[in-house]
């Protein structure tokens, strides 16, 4: 089956932000990006991919500061650490948003104000779109698990639906999902509590080569 994941990065920080209080977990916790995509690409989830899909990919900003703070990368330099998962980097910032974004951290602004400015970037939800139309377009799209929660993907989801692909919306969890753009789907899928306090984890401590 030709199924595909795409992850829309800012909607994942702000899920992993809003886990993190609500599971009272420490300051630290990051998602592991590779955990966090065997969590959906497994058996589970089988009659929606079949036990197998072309690719899972995170379009993340270029510049966004979260991802030292909220995101385990994968580490493609080792060994059999990522199979069939991608991470792009595109878009940008604009230099007037990124100004009001540090005004509203100096002036400790609630974290639904912060996460409208950090949403405010260019191009990310433009290549997914393209990515997912290419694919639809030349026949190599079966079913695309869509993560977002941004009521600009209607269109997407209702063009992939034309051109014969299924949408399946997955989140991290099931708290204010957009109604709308969730009725443009053809299934919805949440982590539970406790799988998500799994992905959550700490950053490895690095060995400093000291010797006692």
């Amino acid at each position: 089956m030709n199924a595909y994941f795409f992850v829309d990065g800012s909607a994942l920080l702000g899920d992993v932000a809003r886990a993190k209080r609500d599971l009272q977990l420490t300051v630290a916790a990051r998602l592991d990006l590779t955990v966090f995509a065997g969590y959906f690409t497994g058996h589970r989830f089988a009659p929606w991919h079949g036990n197998g899909y072309r690719r899972f990919v995170f379009y993340f900003v270029q510049d966004d500061e979260r991802l030292r703070s909220m995101v385990l990368l994968p580490q493609p330099h080792i060994p059999g650490a990522v199979s069939d998962l991608r991470i792009e980097f595109c878009g940008k910032r604009i230099r007037q948003f990124e100004q009001a974004r540090q005004w509203l951290e100096q002036n400790s602004a609630p974290d639904f104000v912060r996460e409208c400015i950090y949403r405010s970037e260019k191009a990310v939800d433009t290549q997914i779109c393209c990515d997912a139309l290419q694919l639809a377009g030349t026949n190599k799209l079966d079913r695309l698990f869509l993560y977002t929660n941004d009521y600009d993907f209607v269109p997407l989801c209702r063009s992939l639906r034309q051109l014969g692909a299924n949408i399946n919306l997955f989140r991290l969890r099931g708290k204010d999902v957009n109604a709308e753009l969730a009725g443009e789907c053809d299934a919805l899928h949440v982590m539970d509590d406790p799988f998500i306090a799994h992905c959550l984890r700490e950053p490895p401590i690095v060995p400093t080569g000291d010797a006692d």
